[in-house]
């Protein structure tokens, strides 16, 4: 039975596609939920640094392979302002999905543009130096889920460590596919809805599949294909775009790494998408793609309102995942745990989604008090 190491800046989703795949894991995460590590043999904590791990990361790997043996090491998110850092892992077992070079190169602006340009797609405009208007979006460079992105102001410089892109207005998307490093296998487009308390463009809600013509999925296939070959992109990946007002996709952001969104998608390639990352990154994309099953799926991560500790006696719905561990405290504005829905269509789940979040919000004790600046939920 292949043993894996998962280092992710959220690990749930993986270690739970790595367990449903008859595979087993050890995890380093900066959350250390009550669910993750109940996946995990093994797990050890590791902060971030803003968005991305902190340099401690590769001698928590050290230490922990000392005593643990893994067929290799998955990489998610938390790379992506310091992608060295995956490279330092590769001393320690074989790396399941894209390297440090390819990484960086994914996360630079002016790459993204002409890469979806040469792919026959159009391309929001970005501005490294110069200044912004209120069209433009302020980015923070190598940033991720949507983290510290906001408008720009009248004749704003670009901040240092950010770029500008401009804004495009349309339906909000992501691309989950497979990569051998020259051609890509389409798993599923996913419906994106943004902003939340951490901020408007937080990354918060995903509902796929979004109803698509099937010449519109062609295309984003062709794409997809040339855009694998110009980065030599490995293993589940993800492509963040925007439908714009012609309904044409307009790529904003790569994801060189499995996304959140495979929780959206656990029947679509026989054997499951974890099984189908590591055959992918070793070349070969053979999984064949099942028909979705009928049922959209959804999530959505509920940010806390108000800063919180989560109490002993707290019993999460089964919907729930990433439960913070009793004794918890939560910041305002920081995730409490993410909650999942399926129906018949898109809405529905939609609809569930906010539903489920307000119920979370309403559990006994999670509310806020006069005079107090924390709440429990007990």
């Amino acid at each position: 039975m292949a043993h894996w190491l998962i280092v992710s800046g959220s690990a749930h989703a993986l270690a739970r596609a790595c367990i449903d795949a008859g595979m087993t894991c050890d995890v380093i995460d900066p959350w250390g939920d009550t669910d993750t590590r109940a996946l995990a043999r093994r797990f050890e904590h590791c902060p971030l640094g803003g968005t991305d791990f902190s340099e401690c990361l590769p001698q928590r790997v050290e230490e922990m392979a000392r005593s643990s043996h893994w067929d290799g090491i998955v990489t998610g998110s938390g790379f992506e302002g310091r992608p060295w850092l995956i490279d330092a892992l590769g001393r320690h077992a074989p790396l399941i999905g894209n390297d440090a070079a390819t990484v960086a190169r994914c996360k630079s602006p002016q790459a993204i543009v002409v890469a979806a340009r040469t792919a026959g797609l159009r391309a929001a405009d970005v501005l490294e130096h110069g200044l912004l208007d209120d069209g433009w979006l302020v980015k923070p460079l190598g940033g991720c889920g949507g983290q510290g992105v906001r408008r720009a102001g009248t004749n704003e410089p670009v901040p240092a460590g950010c770029f500008g892109q401009r804004r495009v207005v349309g339906t909000t998307a992501s691309v989950l596919f497979l990569a051998d490093g020259h051609t890509a296998q389409l798993v599923g487009v996913s419906r994106q809805t943004p902003g939340s308390v951490a901020g408007p463009f937080a990354w918060c809600e995903a509902v796929g599949d979004l109803p698509l013509a099937e010449s519109r999925i062609r295309q984003l296939a062709d794409a997809l294909h040339r855009m694998v070959a110009e980065f030599g992109l490995r293993g589940l990946n993800g492509i963040d775009l925007v439908f714009d007002a012609d309904d044409e996709p307009v790529p904003i952001e790569i994801n060189p790494r499995p996304t959140a969104t495979i929780s959206l998608y656990p029947d679509r390639v026989k054997g499951g998408l974890f099984a189908a990352h590591v055959a992918a990154h070793a070349g070969r994309l053979d999984s064949p793609l099942q028909a979705p099953s009928g049922k959209v799926r959804g999530l959505r991560v509920v940010y806390a309102p108000v800063p919180a500790s989560i109490g002993k006696a707290v019993r999460w719905p089964a919907w729930c995942t990433d439960l913070p561990q009793p004794g918890t405290s939560v910041a305002a504005a920081a995730p409490l745990c993410t909650v999942h829905a399926s129906a018949a269509d898109g809405n529905e789940v939609s609809a569930l989604l906010r539903q489920r979040e307000c119920e979370v919000l309403d559990m006994p004790g999670l509310h806020s008090e006069a005079g107090q600046t924390t709440t429990v939920l007990s």
